[in-house]
């Protein structure tokens, strides 16, 4: 009978113990948890990871006589098909409208401009979600 208690009271202590484990093991799971829990869908998880709209320019000439065409190219991310670009072009400290194109299939653009403002002309080409930087022609008589 002496080695049944005996038995009986290390069974209980090892239930005990692992009881205890688990609870502790519980308890430092849950602290390290977040306080709040998100739960996403996968087109939230597939915009997160889809690459931020940017935009290209490059001009086919960077000095031309004025009156003469100047075409500028560029490619686009992130910016869908048939999506409206416009060219503008910086006069006394503000962006002018000149030209609109539209994104092709490939994410690219192409639009030609004239100007006949002579001296450095600056442009740039936006759409509703990004803009490029800027590119200088020079326009001379």
């Amino acid at each position: 009978m002496r080695v049944r208690s005996h038995f009986v009271r290390r069974t209980a202590a090892a239930a005990a113990g692992i009881a205890l484990a688990v609870t502790a093991a519980g308890a430092l799971q849950a602290s390290a948890a977040p306080d709040t829990i998100r739960t996403t869908s996968s087109t939230a998880v597939a915009r997160a990871v889809a690459a931020a709209p940017s935009i290209s320019v490059r001009a086919d000439k960077t000095r031309v006589k004025a009156g003469a065409k100047v075409t500028l190219t560029g490619t686009t991310t992130g910016i869908p098909t048939n999506t409206k670009v416009t060219v503008q072009d910086l006069q006394n400290g503000r962006w002018v409208n000149l030209a609109t194109t539209n994104v092709t299939r490939k994410a690219t653009y192409s639009v030609s401009v004239t100007s006949r403002r002579i001296g450095v002309n600056t442009f740039r080409v936006v759409t509703t979600r990004a803009a490029s930087g800027s590119v200088k022609v020079t326009v001379v008589k």
